[in-house]
């Protein structure tokens, strides 16, 4: 019991101590005065347009989403096996697109020379390698018809 009673005077007298050490601060924060030659006087300019220049020597990986403050740590990065894998992997990935983009202008390509002429001819005729190709594409389709009934 003593030795509870003991603690919580020890408790006690540390939260004083502390609450006394933070008026103690909060009073000198008060009391500061900026020294002179650390007063901002106009110059805040100076300063954006030097932190742009620090950005503008900031080296950025794209493919990473990574920032590097120095040429040495940017060759080092380039080197690495992330960095290879996932620029391989973004090749491969504007590889495809590239390659899908192609199929569709080729696509479209077909259709603007079959749709010249109507598909064919100016009477309406088509020659057997277009009706292969249709025949191609659209293999696999089903065509419905419609009967017309007594009504």
């Amino acid at each position: 019991m003593k030795r509870s009673v003991e603690m919580e005077k020890k408790r006690e007298e540390e939260r004083v101590k502390k609450a006394e050490m933070a008026r103690l601060k909060a009073e000198r924060a008060r009391a500061y005065e900026e020294p002179e030659w650390a007063k901002v006087d106009g110059e805040v300019e100076d300063d954006v347009e030097e932190e742009e220049g620090v950005r503008k020597n900031e080296l950025y990986c794209v493919a990473c989403g990574k920032k590097f403050k120095s040429d040495k740590q940017w060759k080092n990065h380039e080197q690495s096996k992330k960095h290879k894998d996932k620029v391989a992997e973004l090749r491969e990935a504007f590889g495809e697109e590239d390659q899908d983009n192609e199929d569709d202008d080729e696509d479209a390509d077909d259709n603007n020379d079959n749709n010249d002429n109507g598909g064919g001819d100016a009477d309406g005729f088509v020659s057997a390698d277009e009706v292969e190709k249709l025949k191609e594409q659209f293999e696999g389709v089903e065509i419905q018809t419609e009967e017309k009934g007594d009504e």
